[in-house]
């Protein structure tokens, strides 16, 4: 009798043990690891912006987003033109041309061909883009100039600077200036 009782009442309890809710005073262990204090992003002022200047765990410089004009005023004039740092090489070029046809191709095309409209003769300007073909235009401009072009963007053209490194965005400068030296 005294072990039928002792069952029933472990019985018992392991089944109150489970019933309870996941922060109990028997069980304190127990405990919702979500709802505890901590820095959540999707809650409100859970992302705070990071002070320009600083590095990045990756070695990327954050800068000050609203200064990009001045950056590409600077890259225009050839006098204080940013050089292309990376030498022409056959990993350069790959490098490049896999990244160009991954962001550029698609709206840009590497070849001069240009649709009624005088935009690159590509599917997406087929559908209303303006984007330019790059070969016919990027010898007028810096190597300074095509690289931040790919970091910030433009008025259409989404910036690259997030999904690429600077190596990344110098070989694809690498390749733009190859595919000009096609007909």
């Amino acid at each position: 009798m005294k072990t039928k009782a002792l069952l029933l009442t472990l019985i018992f309890l392991v089944i109150a043990a489970m019933t309870l809710p996941a922060k109990s005073v028997l069980l304190n262990f127990i405990t919702d690891m979500f709802n505890q204090i901590s820095i959540k992003p999707q809650e409100e002022g859970g992302m705070q912006k990071f002070p320009i200047g600083s590095v990045s765990i990756d070695g990327k410089i954050n800068q000050d987003p609203a200064n990009r004009f001045t950056v590409q005023v600077k890259e225009i004039m050839p006098d204080t033109a940013t050089g292309n740092p990376i030498l022409v090489s056959p990993e350069s070029l790959a490098n490049g041309k896999y990244i160009f046809n991954t962001y550029c191709n698609v709206c840009h095309t590497d070849s001069r061909k240009l649709n009624d409209n005088g935009f690159a003769d590509s599917k997406m300007n087929n559908l209303g883009m303006i984007a330019p073909s790059l070969v016919a235009i990027t010898h007028q401009f810096s190597d300074g100039y095509i690289h931040n072009k790919i970091k910030y963007g433009g008025a259409v053209m989404p910036s690259l600077g997030n999904q690429t490194t600077s190596k990344e965005r110098w070989d694809v400068v690498n390749n733009i200036r190859e595919l000009e030296k096609q007909p």
